[in-house]
């Protein structure tokens, strides 16, 4: 699903809470912190619109391209989740509010990958095509072949020691929005986060909301998951 365009106005509000919460984390934990992350709520006539900007971190455990099935099992379980209803908030049955659009951005993960993806084949084709052309050269030169091997071994050495420097600095942040059609907003007073089940390495959730009748902010954690709006 994607995310349609909202009224002007209504955009606006939610582009500036998601400011105003990525600059309170950042001010309280550093930008790009593991477990911390941005959740933004507005609410305009039957409208309600939620944003989580997140490190990839506090999705799927790790934040480079998944290099194993296991961790491309752990984005596919991360994704299938975000596209509930249910995914961050718990909506109250009163508000009737049904899920119309989400969308996710994480290119970050697919960039990365097909990055990788391309650097070991043009590795493979540059060692298949150099093994190609000089078999017959040093064939016959055994101390210039070991000598050869040493050096592609010293490559190999540098090449991994930059792919786990890569990793260790990748940093990979995620999008997701969701876009609701309530027919009661107005029991929409207190609400409960229910990411921190999903998501375990979810600790500290910067929250800022605006509606009609409410308008603020909040710290939540697993140890205080409701939110008030008021």
């Amino acid at each position: 699903m994607t995310l349609k365009s909202t009224p002007a106005l209504f955009a606006l509000s939610l582009v500036a809470l998601a400011t105003s919460a990525q600059a309170e984390t950042e001010r309280q934990l550093g930008a790009h912190a593991h477990g911390a992350a941005q959740l933004t709520l507005a609410a305009e006539n039957q409208t309600l619109a939620v944003s989580l900007d997140t490190p990839a971190y506090n999705l799927v455990g790790f934040e480079q391209a998944p290099a194993t099935d296991a961790q491309r099992d752990q984005v596919a379980s991360a994704l299938a989740i975000l596209a509930r209803a249910d995914a961050v908030l718990d909506l109250p049955a009163a508000a009737r509010c049904t899920l119309t659009e989400q969308a996710v951005d994480a290119d970050t993960w697919s960039a990365i990958e097909a990055h990788d993806d391309h650097v070991e084949e043009h590795h493979d084709d540059h060692e298949d095509d150099h093994h190609d052309e000089h078999a017959d050269e040093h064939h016959d030169d055994h101390g210039h072949e070991e000598e050869h091997h040493d050096d592609h071994a010293h490559e190999d050495d540098h090449h991994d020691d930059h792919d786990h420097d890569h990793e260790e600095s990748t940093h990979s942040d995620v999008l997701v929005e969701w876009t609701y059609r309530c027919e009661n907003l107005d029991a929409l007073s207190t609400v409960t986060v229910s990411a921190f089940e999903h998501f375990p390495n979810l600790t500290d959730l910067q929250v800022q909301y605006i509606g009609d009748d409410w308008q603020g902010g909040a710290q939540l954690t697993p140890a205080s998951p409701r939110l008030t709006l008021n």
